[in-house]
């Protein structure tokens, strides 16, 4: 449950202070919650009309539930500090223009939905291996089930376990599927520490693919192709005499390679067991090189 959900609108910007430009505005008809682009957050009335809750600036992170008309907002604490303070308070949306608050009186470490939408979960305590679990409705925010983070995550009950957990405990597990894990985990780690500084973005196109959030011409994320888990922030020397640094060029340089999330190996891991030795030492030598620089301050690895 502490992995992060693909699903989510992750945002670090500051609390919102007033309603949006929209609210009270009956401009369209929708009978889904919805964020438009602006960051405005709505749900749908009983007669389908959009109705003004909360911008994404309120929260550290939002998502909509499967029944796309609840939506929860993980509220963001201190608009300065952004997501480096932990949240203490999850607001729950409904159809209908109703708001629930949930504050488990810890900070919120993790929460997911559940029973599309009628139930939600929060992770709570102080530090993850430190938790507790809670289930709550989402109708009145009143607390049905708690327990305590068992030493082992597979002893948690279904209500309790993320998406990424319960997508890693699904996996088939066969000596001659890990070995063609094996085969694939060696492709991609191969292909990663190919990508240094002096190649061009052609190369890294070929493996990697862009990735959304703020970027520029000279600088941007990407996420590997095959496992997207893996995601490296790129920094490039425009080659284009004419007018550096405003467009994307084939034949850019890259100049530094930093922040590949070491979440994306440790998934590759759990998922992939390691059969051929020299693949693991690989992978550990590319782990630690990323640490060491990490530490140092280096753009590079």
């Amino acid at each position: 449950m502490r992995k992060p959900a693909i699903a989510a609108f992750l945002i670090g910007l500051g609390i919102a202070s007033r309603p949006g430009p929209l609210q009270g505005q009956q401009f369209e008809y929708a009978k889904q919650a919805e964020f438009d682009g602006k960051g405005n957050i709505y749900v749908s009335s009983d007669q389908g009309k959009l109705i003004w809750m909360a911008t994404t600036k309120h929260c550290s992170e939002a998502r909509v539930a499967s029944d796309q008309q609840t939506v929860g907002c993980r509220v963001m604490q201190d608009q300065e500090l952004g997501n480096s303070v932990p949240s203490l308070q999850l607001e729950i949306y409904r159809k209908g223009g109703h708001k629930e608050i949930i504050r488990p009186g810890a900070p919120i470490l993790d929460w997911h939905f559940w029973k599309d939408g009628q139930e939600v979960a929060v992770c709570y305590g102080p530090r993850v291996r430190q938790g507790t679990y809670a289930l709550y409705d989402t109708a009145t925010a009143r607390q049905i089930k708690k327990l305590a983070e068992p030493p082992d995550e597979s002893l948690l009950p279904e209500w309790a376990k993320g998406r990424a957990q319960i997508q890693d405990e699904s996996v088939p597990m066969s000596a001659a599927l890990n070995e063609e894990r094996t085969k694939c985990v060696g492709k991609v780690l191969r292909q990663i520490s190919a990508i240094e500084p002096g190649t061009r973005r052609s190369d890294l196109l070929k493996v990697f693919r862009t990735e959304g959030g703020l970027s520029a011409p000279t600088q941007r994320t990407y996420a590997h192709i095959e496992c997207p888990y893996i995601k490296v922030n790129v920094r490039f020397k425009a080659m284009n005499s004419k007018s550096p640094g405003l467009e994307e060029n084939p034949d850019d340089i890259i100049a530094a390679v930093s922040g590949m999330e070491r979440n994306g190996l440790n998934r590759l891991a759990r998922t992939c067991p390691l059969s051929n030795p020299q693949v693991e030492l690989t992978a550990l030598a590319i782990v630690s090189k990323i640490e060491k620089f990490s530490k140092a301050g280096v753009a590079h690895w």
